[in-house]
């Protein structure tokens, strides 16, 4: 935490085709998929950019309400009288309190002196909402507009990336290319050849293991620098999970648990509903009977033909491909999307019971599980009833 005798640090800011078998994944995604499909404005390399460092690494941002009245004696608030010019990029750090950013924000020269910042920053409530990251501001502004532009979303989303849960690797991938300006083709070759990215050892490959968070990206960080910190995160998201000894126990392997894990990312929006998807699986890969011999999930044939959108097709649905699991056996050969946190315990701590069928309805968006063929039938009614096709 920041240690400074001019403010008093006051408190953290916030953060930031018709179903068969198993299920239907005919559902639109929500905010999932439009978050993975969302297409930021591109913008120019991040290299070879100015960047100011300030503060030191600590909790979050901190306001300036009471330093107002504590600036130096004699020291000069003089600022600038606008409207600015030209452009910089600062980083502010977290744990920052108002007079650190304020000497940021004045050795980059977007203010004239700190205490102008400090004052505008103390006259105005929404100074403490200012969230850690890098910023693309204008130079020589008024201390109050160096406010405005450091509260103004688009100052800090050029240098953020979101990763939603059940996003694929390619959708991350096409975002990180139109927010950075880089070519999509440079970061596929990132991942084809992941060996910088230290995924875990059981990994088979990058997809499942980009964790979903809020990133800051760091201008002229290299290709595999930036994808290397998606990683990182889900290695230290997961470490409670204990991944490899919860695979265990289930007769699985880590790899498996993170496939089955992006299933139900893919499958379902309601977390409480994912142990249950979870036992369908399990029940699935367990059965001895014959009756049911594949895992029969829309979920993987959309993951192979990149196709999220509507009912598929019947010709869809009888591509020959490894993770069309209506034609294969089993698991697919890999993880279908990046599963967050809720569907990785889903996957790990399994409900019990005998179910070997569910369907997750359109209207109601809630999903139904059946146990016997009669039950079966009666969930796809209500699934047609709901306009399911």
């Amino acid at each position: 935490m920041i240690s400074d005798d001019l403010d008093e640090l006051l408190g953290d800011a916030p953060s930031g085709g018709a179903p068969s078998g198993v299920g239907s994944n005919n559902r639109h995604r929500g905010r999932r998929n439009r978050a993975g499909r969302r297409r930021p404005a591109a913008v120019p390399k991040l290299i070879a950019i100015l960047v100011v460092v300030a503060g030191m690494l600590g909790g979050g941002i901190y306001g300036a309400g009471k330093v107002i009245g504590r600036i130096a004696k004699g020291e000069s608030a003089a600022d600038y009288a606008g409207p600015g010019d030209g452009s910089v990029i600062i980083q502010i750090q977290a744990g920052s309190t108002a007079r650190d950013i304020a000497r940021v924000l004045a050795s980059a020269d977007v203010v004239r002196t700190p205490a102008a910042f400090v004052n505008a920053a103390a006259a105005d409530e929404r100074s403490r909402s200012i969230q850690p990251g890098f910023y693309k501001v204008k130079q020589r502004l008024r201390a109050v507009d160096a406010l405005t532009a450091l509260l103004d979303a688009r100052s800090h989303a050029l240098f953020r990336l979101t990763i939603a849960e059940g996003m694929t690797t390619r959708q991350v991938l096409t975002a990180l290319a139109d927010r950075t300006g880089q070519p999509l083709s440079a970061l596929e070759a990132v991942v084809k050849n992941p060996g910088e990215l230290q995924l875990p050892p059981y990994a088979s490959g990058v997809e499942g293991y980009l964790y979903p968070f809020t990133y800051d990206l760091q201008p002229g960080a290299s290709l595999a620098v930036t994808v290397k910190m998606f990683v990182d995160r889900f290695k230290a998201e997961t470490a409670s999970l204990d991944i490899p000894a919860g695979a265990a126990a289930l007769g699985r392997t880590p790899q498996d648990i993170i496939t089955v894990a992006s299933i139900i990312e893919r499958e379902v929006k309601n977390p409480d509903e994912g142990p249950k998807v979870a036992r369908v699986i399990y029940n699935r890969l367990a059965d001895t009977s014959g009756a049911f011999r594949r895992l029969d999930l829309d979920s993987t044939t959309r993951y192979a033909l990149d196709e999220y959108e509507g009912p598929l097709t019947q010709g869809q649905l009888n591509a020959s491909n490894p993770y069309n699991t209506r034609k294969v056996a089993g698991l697919p050969p890999g993880a279908i999307a990046n599963p967050g946190r809720w569907a990785l315990e889903s996957a790990l701590h399994p409900a019990a019971g005998p179910w070997m069928y569910f369907v997750s309805l359109p209207k109601s968006n809630v999903t139904i599980f059946a146990t016997t063929d009669k039950e079966w039938q009666e969930a796809l009614a209500r699934y047609r009833s709901e306009g399911g096709s």
